[in-house]
């Protein structure tokens, strides 16, 4: 659990603090308790529960170890009630290459590491963020920045899509589902998920709704 916060600072006069509406999600319910505690009790905070996450400014989530239920729970974000993508600090004890950049592309603005902050400090990252700053160490920001290049480099290097991906995905973007798209290019169901899955793959995308945004962005549908 984090530390809770001493009540006094070093630094400067008083001034007051910017008010920040968060929400939280932790995971083991007494983390959860005792944060959503600790700052209520913080001046100019306020902690709604995760199922009203849509009134939030911005979302943490607290975490010994950054699982897939971890990035599940930050997906959760994303599909906020209302359409609205909520940002998200990630507080974890540590986070590997792999899930730092998963966690950012699902929408995790900062990233904190639990021994090196107490809930002030929490709280101060929190107000950064809603003003558009991204509370994460130089060296997580290089790993995100050098893994992005990569990723980037390689889909530059892709080949365009196939006369057959074009075909499958113009009617994928109308609205036609699998067996409907293979009814209509006279293939199998089957060869049709095939020519999807390998076009998805190879383009580093999520799904089909994604491949066709893609398609579209890139001039190719």
């Amino acid at each position: 659990m984090l530390a809770a916060p001493s009540g006094t600072r070093e630094s400067g006069p008083p001034t007051r603090a910017l008010p920040v509406t968060l929400t939280l999600a932790a995971s083991d319910a007494l983390t959860e308790e005792g944060a959503q505690v600790c700052l209520n009790a913080m001046e100019g905070v306020r902690v709604l529960p995760w199922a009203e996450r849509q009134e939030a400014q911005i979302g943490l989530v607290l975490a010994h170890e950054v699982t897939a239920d971890t990035l599940r729970v930050i997906e959760e974000a994303d599909g906020s009630p209302g359409g609205r993508r909520l940002p998200v600090l990630l507080v974890a004890d540590a986070v590997s290459e792999r899930h730092l950049v998963h966690s950012v592309s699902l929408g995790v603005v900062g990233v904190l590491l639990r021994a090196e902050i107490r809930f002030a400090d929490l709280v101060a990252a929190a107000r950064d963020a809603v003003l558009g700053r991204s509370p994460m160490p130089a060296s997580m920001i290089r790993t995100v920045l050098n893994r992005l290049q990569v990723l980037e480099s390689q889909r530059s290097r892709a080949p365009e899509l196939t006369p057959r991906e074009v075909n499958v995905l113009q009617l994928v973007a109308e609205g036609l589902s699998t067996a409907e798209v293979a009814a209509h290019l006279n293939y199998s169901e089957r060869t049709i998920k095939n020519i999807l899955h390998e076009m998805i793959t190879r383009r580093n995308l999520r799904n089909r709704t994604q491949a066709v945004a893609w398609a579209i962005r890139s001039g190719q549908l």
